[in-house]
Formats: C-alpha cells, sequence, structure tokens
C-alpha cells in the first residue's frame, strides 16, 4: 500500500506516543510501591478520637494472605507513631520498624522468615486530627437556630490518605474487608460506610462498630461523626438517608428525593442493583470544597447537598442533582468496579461525569444539561467543570493524555483535573453517540458483570465495549485516551459535489507541536437533514453529493471532541443558515469559531459577527457563551485605555437580552431564565452597567430591610456587584451578615461579593480573613483565589499570599496541595510574571508542582499574546460592529 511521506511521519508520531497496547488487570502487573507477595484480606481497626487535643489513638488486627515466603513487611502509613506491632501474636521491638515519612512506607523486618499463608498483623499507634481535608480532620461550625461554635469530625482518603487514619495497603488493588470500631461522645451520631452493628455505653462515651465493608480500596473507607440529623427513606432494600448537622437535616429532602430517584435509574442501568444495605449522602461544614464517593457513606461539603427552597438558588439546585448524580454513578464505576492505579483515574472520574450528566439530563431536560457542562461556569477560570475548559488546557503543550502515568502520590493527587474529569467525559459522549445507547449500555453492564469487586484498566472496559458493539473500540479510542491533545478537521469544499476533510492536531499558544492522528467518530449533516456518520481513520477524508448551495455542519449537536474549521465558502452558507439551527450547533459553532481566534486561526472579528447573526433569544447556553467571552475580554483588558470602550460594545451585546428578561421573574418563563438573568446582571455589573449598578444597590438596601424582597436567583449577582462598588459601610455590613448566617449558601454569597471589591483597602480586609477561623479552611484559603480573579487586582492577592503562604497551605487539602500558589498567577496578563512564577516555584514550591506551574507560566504567555492581539483589532471590532 503506498503511503504519502507525511502521512507515514503522521502514523509513525502516533505510534511512538500511544505506545504499547495496555493489557487488561492484572495484580501481579500493576504499577504501585508495595511489595505483592504479601496481600491483607481484612482490617478489624478501633479508633478513639480525642477532641482537646486534636489526636486519636488506634488499634488494628489485619489478616494477611502471604503468597510467598517473606523476611519483611512493607505497607504505607504517615504521619502515624507506632507503638506496639505483633505478627501471630508475637511481639515485633520497635526498633525492628522503619518508617519513613518521604516515601510513605513502613518497614517491618522479620526476626524470621514468614511462611506463606495466612498469618495476623495487629498494631497500636497514634495520629493527628488535622485542619485541613487530609486523613482525619475537624470541622468548626455555626450551629443552625443556636449560632453556637460546633466541632466535628470527617475524614478525606482520596488519593492517597487512609494510611494518615491508619496503617494499611493504601493502593487500589489491594482490596479487603474493612470493619471500623470507634469511640465517640455520648450525644454524636457515628457515620461510616456500613450500618451500625453494636453499640455499648463506654467511660467517656460510647463505643459504636460497624458492620465489615465489602472487599474494597482503601481510599473508599469513611468515618464521620458529630451532633448530627438525618432524614431517610427506602429504595428496595436500600436504606438512604442524608445526614447533616443538627437543625440542617430537613434541608436535605430534595437530595433525599434525588437520590431515591437516581438510585432506581442506576440499578437499571448497570444491570446489577446497589450492592450495600445503606447509603448515606453526609453534608460536611467543612474540610475541603466538593464531593467523596466513600462507598455507603458519601461525603459533600455542605452547599452541595442541601437546599433551602425559600432561599437557593434554581443554580443551586442543578448543581445538587449533579453532583449527586455522579457521587452515586462511582458507587459501580469506581466502587464496585475500582481502577487498577492511578494512571486510570479517568475510568473513575470520566465515567461518573458522564454518568451523572445523562442521569441528570435524563430527569431534568429543561436544564440543557449537555449544553451548560460545554460551557465554564466559572468564566474567568480554566480548572473550570466543563467540557470548554477541558478543551481549551488540551489544546496547549501543557496538557496530558487521559491515561497519565502516576508514579508517586503527589501524583496521584495532581491527576484530579479537567483532562480526567471532562475530557473523559467528553470522549466516552463521543463513544456512546457513535455506537448507539443500547449497545453502549449492554457494553457497561458487561464490563460491572465481570469485574464486580475487583479492579481494571481501560483495556477491560475496552473489551466489554467491543464485544458488545463488534467494534474495534480499543483501536479507535487509543488515540484519545493514550495521546494528548485533539484533532480540528478542516473541511473544504472541491469540484463535483465534493468536501475535502483533513484533520490536524488543534492547539493554542503550541509552536511545532507534534503531528498526531485519530480515528474521528465524525457527524455531519445538511441544514435541515438528518445526520449521517463517517469514521475517519486516515489524515484525510471526503463527503460526496453536497449540493454547493446548501449549508454543511459537522459534529451534530456538539456530541464530538473536536473542533471544525470551514472554508470561507462554506462558512458564509453555515453564517446565513444559524436561524435554522438547533440550540446545540449554535452554541457548538459559537465554541469552535472563539476557539480559532484564540488560536489565531481567525481574526476575533470573526466570532463577533456569528454573535450578531444570531436570532434573538433567551436560550442559557447559547447566551452565556457570549458571555463567558466578553467576561474573559473584559478581564484581559484590565487596566488598559481601550476597556472602557469595548465595555460599551460589551454591553450593546447582552443589553437587549437583558431587556427582554427584565429584573423580576415572570410566570411561565423558561426554567433556565432565572440562571441567564443572574449571569447578566453579574456580567453587566462588572462591565460598568450604570443602570445595572444603580439597581443593584437599590435592591441590596430593600433586602437590608427585608431579605424575601430579592428572589434567590438573584441574591448572588446583586450582592457581588453591591461589593463591587462597596464603599467601607456596605463593605463591614456585608461581612456583618456573612459573619451571622448559618447557610453556607448565603454565607458564600456575602463572603464573594467581599472579594469583588475594586477598592484595594477593602480587599486587604477581605484577604485577612482567610488567616481566621471565620470560614471553613476549604472556603477561606478561596478568598485569596477570588480576589485575584474578580478584583481586578491579581496583584494585591499575590502580595498577601507570598507574605502568608506558609499559613495558607496548612489549610489547602491533598488535592489542592500543588495547585494553590501557581493559581494565583492565573489572571496575570504581563508576561513578566511568568518569569516571577518559574523564580518562586524554583526556590519554594516542591518538584511535583512542576507541572502545575507550567500550566500556568503557559496560561500568563497566552494571555499576554492574546491582549495585545485583541487591542491591536478592537478599533475595527468596535466601530464596524464586528461586521
Amino acid at each position: 500500500m503506498h503511503v504519502s511521506l507525511l502521512a507515514f511521519l503522521v502514523l509513525f508520531s502516533v505510534t511512538s506516543l500511544v505506545g504499547a497496547v495496555e493489557k487488561p488487570f492484572n495484580f501481579n502487573e500493576t504499577p504501585g510501591k508495595l511489595p505483592k507477595e504479601v496481600v491483607p484480606t481484612e482490617y478489624a481497626i478501633r479508633i478513639v478520637p480525642n477532641i482537646d487535643n486534636f489526636t486519636f489513638a488506634g488499634s488494628e488486627t489485619v489478616k494477611l494472605n502471604v503468597r510467598s515466603p517473606v523476611r519483611q513487611l512493607v505497607f504505607n502509613a504517615l504521619e502515624l507513631k507506632i507503638k506496639a506491632a505483633s505478627v501471630d501474636g508475637k511481639e515485633l521491638p520497635l526498633s525492628a520498624i522503619r518508617a519513613g515519612n518521604e516515601n510513605e512506607l513502613l518497614m517491618f523486618s522479620l526476626p524470621s522468615e514468614l511462611a506463606a499463608g495466612d498469618h495476623t498483623l495487629a498494631l497500636r499507634f497514634t495520629g493527628k486530627i488535622n485542619q485541613q481535608g487530609q486523613g482525619l480532620f475537624y470541622m468548626r461550625y455555626q450551629e443552625q437556630g443556636s449560632g453556637a461554635r460546633k466541632v466535628m469530625l470527617g475524614t478525606q482518603f482520596e488519593a492517597t490518605d487512609a494510611r494518615r487514619f491508619f496503617p494499611c495497603w493504601d493502593e487500589p488493588a489491594f482490596r479487603a474487608h474493612f470493619q471500623l470500631t470507634v469511640v465517640v461522645p455520648e450525644n454524636w451520631l457515628a457515620v461510616s460506610n456500613t450500618p451500625v452493628e453494636s453499640k455499648q455505653k463506654i467511660a467517656g462515651g460510647k463505643e459504636v462498630r460497624f458492620a465489615p465493608t465489602p472487599p474494597m480500596s482503601s481510599y473508599l473507607n469513611v468515618f464521620v461523626a458529630g451532633e448530627l440529623d438525618f432524614i431517610e427513606s427506602q429504595v428496595g432494600p436500600t436504606q438512604i438517608r442524608v445526614i447533616a448537622t443538627k437543625g440542617k437535616a430537613e434541608l436535605g429532602r430534595y437530595a433525599l428525593e434525588a437520590s431515591a430517584e437516581i438510585l432506581k435509574y442506576y440499578n437499571d442501568y448497570f444491570g446489577v442493583p446497589y450492592p450495600l444495605p445503606k447509603l448515606d449522602q453526609i453534608a460536611i461544614p467543612g474540610g475541603f470544597g466538593g464531593a467523596m464517593e466513600n462507598w455507603g457513606g458519601i461525603t459533600y461539603y455542605e452547599a452541595g447537598l442541601l437546599f433551602d427552597p425559600k432561599n437557593s438558588s434554581a443554580r443551586t439546585k442543578q448543581d445538587i442533582y449533579e453532583v449527586i448524580a455522579h457521587e452515586m454513578a462511582h458507587m459501580w464505576f469506581g466502587d464496585l468496579v475500582t481502577m487498577a492505579w492511578w494512571d486510570n483515574l479517568w475510568l473513575n472520574e470520566g465515567f461518573a461525569s458522564w454518568m451523572g450528566s445523562k442521569c441528570t439530563a435524563h430527569f431534568n431536560p429543561q436544564w440543557e444539561v449537555w449544553l451548560a457542562r460545554d460551557l465554564p461556569r466559572d468564566p474567568a477560570r480554566r480548572s473550570g467543570i466543563a467540557k470548554e475548559a477541558a478543551m481549551e488546557g488540551d489544546a496547549r503543550s501543557t496538557t496530558h493524555p487521559i491515561q497519565q502515568h502516576v508514579a508517586t502520590e503527589a501524583e496521584a493527587n495532581s491527576a484530579f483535573d479537567d483532562i480526567t474529569y471532562k475530557k473523559g467525559q467528553s470522549f466516552l459522549r463521543m463513544l456512546e453517540s457513535f455506537l448507539g445507547e443500547d449497545v453502549f449500555r449492554d457494553g457497561i453492564r458487561r464490563y460491572i458483570a465481570a469485574h464486580g469487586y475487583s479492579n481494571t484498566t481501560t483495556a477491560d472496559l475496552w473489551d466489554a465495549l467491543s464485544e458488545a458493539s463488534k467494534k474495534p473500540i480499543g483501536k479507535i479510542a487509543a488515540g484519545w485516551t493514550q495521546q494528548p491533545g485533539f484533532p480540528i478537521v478542516n473541511v473544504k469544499r472541491e469540484v463535483d459535489r465534493k468536501v475535502q476533510l483533513t484533520q490536524e492536531r488543534f492547539t493554542v499558544n503550541f509552536k511545532n507541536a507534534p503531528p498526531l492522528l485519530w480515528q474521528i467518530p465524525l457527524t455531519y449533516s445538511l441544514v435541515g437533514e438528518a445526520p449521517a456518520t463517517l469514521l475517519m481513520t486516515d489524515r484525510t477524508a471526503a463527503l460526496e453529493n453536497i449540493p454547493a448551495d446548501r449549508a454543511l455542519k459537522l459534529n451534530v449537536n456538539g456530541a464530538g471532541n473536536y473542533r471544525v474549521e470551514y472554508d470561507e465558502p462554506l462558512w458564509e452558507l453555515l453564517v446565513k443558515a444559524v436561524p435554522k439551527l438547533g440550540i446545540e450547533d449554535r452554541v457548538n459553532l459559537l465554541s469552535d469559531t472563539w476557539a480559532l481566534a484564540q488560536a489565531g486561526r481567525a481574526p476575533v472579528s470573526l466570532y463577533f459577527r456569528l454573535v450578531e447573526e444570531l436570532p434573538a433569544s433567551t436560550d442559557l447556553a447559547e447566551r452565556e457563551q457570549t458571555i463567558n467571552v466578553l467576561d474573559f475580554m473584559n478581564g484581559l483588558l484590565v487596566g488598559s485605555p481601550e476597556r472602557e470602550k469595548f465595555q460599551g460594545y460589551a454591553r450593546s451585546l447582552l443589553r437587549p437580552t437583558f431587556e427582554t428578561l427584565g429584573w423580576e421573574p415572570k410566570a411561565g418563563e423558561a426554567p433556565t431564565a432565572g440562571s441567564l438573568r443572574a449571569s447578566l446582571i453579574s456580567t453587566l455589573g462588572d462591565l460598568n452597567d450604570p443602570e445595572i449598578i444603580a439597581g443593584c444597590r437599590e435592591r441590596f438596601e430593600k433586602y437590608l430591610a427585608h431579605s424575601a424582597s430579592l428572589p434567590p436567583d438573584l441574591r448572588a449577582p446583586v450582592l457581588a456587584v453591591a461589593g463591587r462598588y462597596a464603599d467601607e459601610k456596605t463593605w463591614n455590613k456585608l461581612h456583618e451578615l456573612g459573619l451571622k448566617t448559618t447557610s453556607i449558601e448565603e454565607k458564600q454569597n456575602y463572603y464573594n461579593a467581599l472579594t469583588c471589591a475594586t477598592d484595594p483597602n477593602l480587599l486587604k480586609k477581605a484577604l485577612a480573613i482567610a488567616l481566621t477561623d471565620e470560614l471553613p479552611t476549604s472556603r477561606a484559603i478561596f478568598l485569596v483565589s477570588r480576589v485575584a480573579r474578580d478584583s481586578g487586582h491579581p496583584e494585591i492577592a499575590w502580595d498577601f499570599a507570598k507574605t502568608n503562604m506558609k499559613a495558607l497551605l496548612a489549610k489547602v487539602d491533598a488535592a489542592g496541595a500543588n495547585r494553590y500558589a501557581p493559581g494565583l498567577f492565573t489572571f496575570f496578563t504581563d508576561g513578566s510574571r511568568a518569569d516571577e512564577l518559574k523564580n518562586y516555584a524554583k526556590k519554594n514550591l516542591p518538584p511535583a508542582s512542576a507541572p502545575e506551574v507550567a500550566k500556568v507560566v503557559d496560561e500568563i504567555q497566552f494571555r499576554a499574546e492574546f491582549k495585545n492581539r485583541l487591542v491591536s483589532q478592537l478599533p475595527t471590532l468596535i466601530h464596524s460592529g464586528a461586521r
């Protein structure tokens, strides 16, 4: 077969990058530090916390299966002090134990060889209760109603922090049964993965023993205890509870109903019923800012689980449903079946992101879930929860494959990023669209049935999908999961009703990128006709019989994880046909055109010409795409003389939609109208719209007198605009309200407003709060990030952080440790700040932070370059109205 030199080089490059084909799960060949000769099968753990000095005492008995004779035991522990140890009842001298915090291992030298077979290890140890969400941690909070200051306990073990709670084989492939016993105060409720097996009063409190777990990975253990209430329901044999601090459980009613609905859906979808007798949804007031899929006891930051029908926004309601759907998907994909090693973390997170969105869209079609998920909720951040944010990062030189090499604990914690979650999700959506929903589900059912209570690699998933579809899924998937980046398909009309397609790697701020090749499941249609599909396996392909006078759209409904660039004749036809396109295709076209502008493949005016061709509408996803772009550009232009004229132009684009919606909710308006109204108010306020600013100030004053006067959807944006233009009196009032409220959502609204101020003196007051205990640790540290992002003064945030970095990092959980300091540079547009970050990192940050530093350096350089390009194009853009 004849292959051109270019095609050969492309194929050679792909082969080199993709490397060897991954093998199905094999315990002996799974990566990790721990030897495979000794395998734990059962743990019995007893923990006695000391709340007064934030320490704990523990003991455990571990049944071991020794697969071949050994002279030492090697397992994990971190910041634990071993007090006593024995094997098969024979005491080991403490001198035989070597502990290394640098490699997080314990090594026990044995007096004689331990024969193959079953043995028992017994340990006594002590540890500390942390203030940040690592291992066992404590949370201070205000009790609902009384406002009294209370404390409670929780755990966070993913990725590698179970070893801070008890010595263990803390790698995912070492599955075992765990039985936890804890001692807590008499008036506390204790919660773990399984139901309570027994309780008894003892001196100083009560001892609670939980039933043994099924065989599972160590990081899925959970322990939460405090003055807690709960509400409950039943789905078949499964008890579902929502647990929260005293007085807040009823705010979990919506979550309880959603959990029951989702559980029935997943029981059917996976073909295997939920395997545990109970499922607890636990709202905790601190420690970390997200949620964690502990099997049978999922933990959520309060704002992600509790909904107040009178005071919570529509966006909060949607976010709660989506995070519950994501975490509950893990009960099968992650807990029942667990990735073998952290290089396959996407098997957990990419799948749960896709499944959670699919489930949410099924029950809530009015939310435009797939469209909303294609847009950054947080327009100033590229690490948002969105397909578009993942694609922006994946176009850079600092990206990585979905399946990335993970060698250390720090690398495991850094693997939780947009590529793992959102690129993984996007690829699965594209694959399901290609195979069909029924075939895809059949493959998933085969995978779950074959690997329950075990571990897998990506190869196991592809094998199951290949069996179901009779297609070579592994070959199609390799380019998407084992190499970085994604393609752009160039579309060019030729003679004889033929359209030529050419794929290449799409990049932004990345010169001389290695050429790559993908197998692309393409969808395309003539506007107004049914879509067709094509698997593009080579660098080029062709579409036949495309009429010269008809508009052609690729990536129908935006389900594909690729960009499209049309030649001028095709583009002109498509722009004229924009009013005939559905909302999904309009959003996809906007996103691709904006990406072309970022990459320097098109002028910014091309994007705004498309915006001005859009039909008048109040579709949330379409308008938010434009809002995000305008907000990003407005942030780039801080301090530029051109900013005022740009803001006038941006206001002219957004005002018509706001005028249509108005300030007040209307009977019968779309379910997404409240969220769009909030986004418009927030962005127009940032764009210095005098009417919006005056309207927010007026509504804020009325809100102070009567809080019910301001609809829940408007509270966050009105408070933010009031805070942005606040004098000291207004700022102090916002702070006072934030201190008083026990509602996490209200508290977030008030403190977020404090960080929006443009007055440098008020910003310094906001930053100082990060060092206090006014807010949970996970919220306090992000006050600094929000000042950097929202105030227009990232330099003030960085100066504060640089001076107080040690105290701030003491509040950061494991997942954020390597990202926190570099992330504060993200919002600079001065190229010299990239050098400043590199110098700071060299002197102050650990080697594990290097990938995050590189990402932010790239982002600063991109922003500086794009800002210069934008400024040069603005006069033409503004004077011509983008035409």
